[in-house]
């Protein structure tokens, strides 16, 4: 669960104080740290075209000068078992003045990062 104070995510500007539930699973949160990482580097364009499916316009040019990601929101956990549908974490992108949005989803190789997007 997360609790929110402040800005809500659709409106960066404002200031915002994310309070996480210290039992939750991280590994959605760990996954999307190291998809974060890889974005940041000169393989962002070949990632994001050919892993992600997205548009490498948009998301490397902000993520290769941005130093820091805060985690501002993230959908409950889908809870146990095998998870189906989908799930998406929110980053704020203070450098940038921007908002990472990182979905999970299920494919044929199982539960992991299906895209991002960044809204500006």
């Amino acid at each position: 669960m997360l609790y929110y104070y402040g800005a809500s995510p659709e409106a960066p500007q404002g200031t915002h104080i994310a309070i996480l539930n210290p039992f939750r699973d991280r590994k959605d949160e760990r996954n999307a740290e190291w998809l974060i990482r890889d974005l940041r580097t000169n393989e962002c364009d070949r990632i994001a075209r050919g892993r992600l499916r997205a548009d490498p316009a948009q998301v490397c040019p902000v993520l290769r000068y941005n130093n820091t990601a805060s985690l501002i929101w993230l959908d409950s956990e889908l809870g146990t078992g095998m998870p189906s549908g989908s799930r998406v974490l929110v980053y704020d992108l203070r450098d940038q003045k921007a908002m990472l949005f990182v979905y999970f989803g299920t494919d044929e190789s199982g539960w992991g990062v299906s895209t991002v997007s960044v809204l500006r």
